[in-house]
């Protein structure tokens, strides 16, 4: 190849690598608004742009409208088929997010503002009532368990324990034990339980789950990998699985890793900012097998939700 063929290559990449650039930058800021427009939209109380005075009566217009040009109409949002508040937060929770780690360089969960630990944890409520759906008749015998008076469950990292709550509503038997080690969000989570009518079934304690001494007492215990980190993770599984009853689960939370190469680097990358453990699904099974679960398996979680790996305690 001559020096001009070269140079006349290397032009070609540089402008192939700058239009996938643009088209990055194009499609991310359709991707923003829109999702911005979602959570605005959904997030309108009861009345609409109808009772909003000035410029935010106009902005929840325009919002409206950039749904009903995809395809989406808002009156979607308002018939009482979707959980509103639960879309509104789950379209807010990467923005805000997003924001803080280049507003102010937020390495660790505890640097989001207010209004991002909120949306992430009013979103991740949506996944009691999946759980109950799609997961419970996957996990032998644990129906009956959590439906027992006296029946526990453990929410490791349970952040403003909006997943927590959503547990103790759908199952009127059960307590919910939330374990996090930042007080911020425990006082966040306190304020919101005093409104919540299962507010006295959630039980809140600041505690590392490396370090959770508690032995046979819950039903079920969920473990979110992507917001624990490393060093507590692999210390706190065995202690989870001691705290579990015979016959009761974990159910482990992580990124579905290896599928597609753009995919993994975002869930590698939000999982690095979340301050959390990167697991593939064998990770996943081998932590949890070595800690003496048996029925360990990754079970099939919907598009875009995270990897779930259970595992049973023994019997005997």
């Amino acid at each position: 190849m001559t020096i001009t063929q070269q140079r006349d290559r290397s032009a070609s990449d540089d402008r192939a690598h700058l239009s996938r650039l643009h088209q990055i930058l194009s499609t991310g800021d359709r991707a923003a608004w829109t999702t911005a427009a979602l959570a605005l939209v959904a997030g309108e109380p009861d009345g609409g742009s109808r009772d909003v005075p000035g410029a935010r009566r106009d902005r929840r217009v325009a919002a409206r409208s950039v749904l009903d040009s995809l395809g989406i109409p808002s009156e979607l949002l308002e018939g009482g088929s979707v959980d509103r508040h639960g879309v509104a937060a789950q379209a807010a929770a990467p923005l805000l997010q997003a924001s803080a780690v280049l507003g102010s360089g937020a390495e660790v969960w505890l640097d989001q503002p207010d209004e991002a630990i909120l949306a992430q944890g009013r979103a991740s409520a949506q996944g009691a009532a999946a759980f109950a759906e799609l997961g419970l008749p996957m996990l032998a015998g644990l129906a009956d368990l959590l439906t027992t008076p006296g029946a526990r469950m453990l929410d490791v990292g349970t952040g403003v324990a909006a997943l927590a709550a959503g547990y103790a509503e759908l199952f009127p038997e059960l307590t919910v034990v939330g374990i996090d080690v930042l007080p911020r969000v425990l006082e966040l989570a306190e304020r919101l339980l005093e409104s919540s009518p299962v507010g006295d079934r959630v039980v809140l304690r600041r505690q590392d789950v490396a370090e959770l001494a508690d032995d046979a007492c819950f039903a079920l215990a969920w473990l979110p990998a992507p917001f624990v980190p490393e060093a507590a993770l692999r210390a706190g599984v065995p202690r989870v699985v001691r705290a579990l009853v015979p016959g009761g689960w974990v159910t482990m939370g992580h990124g579905k890793l290896g599928d597609d190469p753009v995919d993994e680097a975002l869930t590698r990358f939000k999982t690095v900012c979340y301050g959390g453990t990167p697991l593939n699904d064998e990770e996943a099974q081998r932590l949890l097998r070595e800690a003496g679960l048996v029925d360990v398996t990754t079970v099939p979680t919907p598009p875009h939700a995270p990897a779930v790996t259970i595992g049973r305690r023994p019997t005997d």
